[in-house]
């Protein structure tokens, strides 16, 4: 399923959700809520990693995303290492990295573990487990999902992302709304018919791109990465024109003509924005895209290649070798179900 690429409620005319929406397109997501959580303090849990979920779905090579849901009450999360986050509700808790956390009523509890083999009982099911946990204190309600998206792609956009991705869904006046919808969502997943395992999906996308619109235009933070680079008017144009134009022959000269700047400039400021340089980060992206047409599309190498801008098959299979260990033949006979690093910058 393709991943929405319309985000709701973005402002009309910003430049970075457009190129949001451009690097959002084509990768194939799937998602799903699988718990329906119902918990009364004291109460604290641990999570499986992603990588336990992956395993449990049996898709080791995609990404798996965690997320959390906050729709009546509050609680803590915690990643090790890090302070706890407050969560209330119409919050969403996200985790791009797939670290272990803890969900808890507030913090010294002893948290119960959930083990892989509790997912693999849950994704077996097919449906949506409700859990009711802990003391008689104050409830709160959570809907816990997940998503997966391409490995290739999925490297991609959480590069620069912190361990927690958290946002407010929703307006004070639509949290309301947001918590009817994931119901009638659940409800719909329980009771079966037409579209119910869509619905949820469905759900599961618009979180995440709203939880990257967020972050992009309201995030402090200077990790570098390309959606920092969509906070930078300038550099924004130069990841504007290679996210819509990839095959195009692409040069510093002309991104920093684009940029209206010179070319040392625009070299220096993208590469402490994004953190590589402009022509390093160009041939990432493509073969990214490459990866994903490898791994879907019934085409051929050279196909392949001159998509990409590569005027010959030989020239495209040593660079694609270089970034995955792989020659793209053989990758494509894969179809992707092979576990490997992505994009390197050599």
């Amino acid at each position: 399923m393709y991943l929405i690429a319309h985000l709701a409620g973005a402002a009309e005319g910003s430049e970075s959700v457009d190129v949001l929406s451009e690097a959002l397109k084509g990768f194939r997501v799937s998602g799903s809520v699988f718990i329906d959580a119902d918990l009364k303090s004291p109460w604290a849990i641990v999570t499986p990693s992603s990588a336990e979920i992956a395993g449990a779905l049996g898709v080791e090579s995609v990404r798996v995303i965690p997320y959390h849901l906050v729709t009546e009450g509050s609680c803590v999360v915690t990643v090790e290492g890090q302070s706890p986050m407050p969560l209330v509700a119409g919050d969403i808790a996200l985790f791009p990295h797939g670290h272990v956390h803890v969900l808890a009523s507030q913090e010294g509890i002893a948290p119960t573990p959930l083990s892989r083999a509790f997912v693999e009982r849950v994704l077996a099911r097919r449906t949506i487990l409700p859990i009711r946990h802990g003391g008689a204190g104050q409830a709160v309600k959570l809907l816990c999902g997940f998503f997966a998206i391409d490995k290739w792609g999925g490297d991609h956009f959480v590069r620069g992302l912190p361990a927690v991705l958290s946002a407010r869904v929703g307006t004070d006046s639509g949290r309301g709304l947001l918590a009817a919808v994931a119901r009638h969502s659940i409800e719909a997943r329980v009771t079966g018919g037409p579209g119910s395992d869509a619905l949820v999906c469905k759900l599961s996308e618009i979180l995440f791109v709203d939880a990257l619109r967020q972050f992009i235009l309201n995030s402090d933070a200077a990790t570098p990465g390309w959606l920092a680079g969509l906070r930078d008017p300038a550099i924004c144009r130069a990841l504007a024109l290679v996210h819509a134009r990839p095959q195009d022959a692409w040069h510093v000269r002309s991104l920093a003509s684009a940029c209206a700047m010179s070319r040392s400039t625009f070299v220096a400021r993208f590469t402490e924005v994004v953190g590589s340089p402009p022509m390093k980060y160009l041939t990432r992206w493509r073969l990214t895209l490459a990866a994903r047409d490898l791994s879907d599309a019934d085409i051929t190498v050279m196909q392949v290649a001159e998509r990409y801008g590569y005027g010959s098959e030989a020239a495209f299979t040593r660079a694609f070798r270089s970034a995955f260990d792989i020659p793209p033949a053989t990758f494509r006979r894969a179809r992707g179900h092979v576990t490997m690093n992505p994009p390197t910058e050599r």
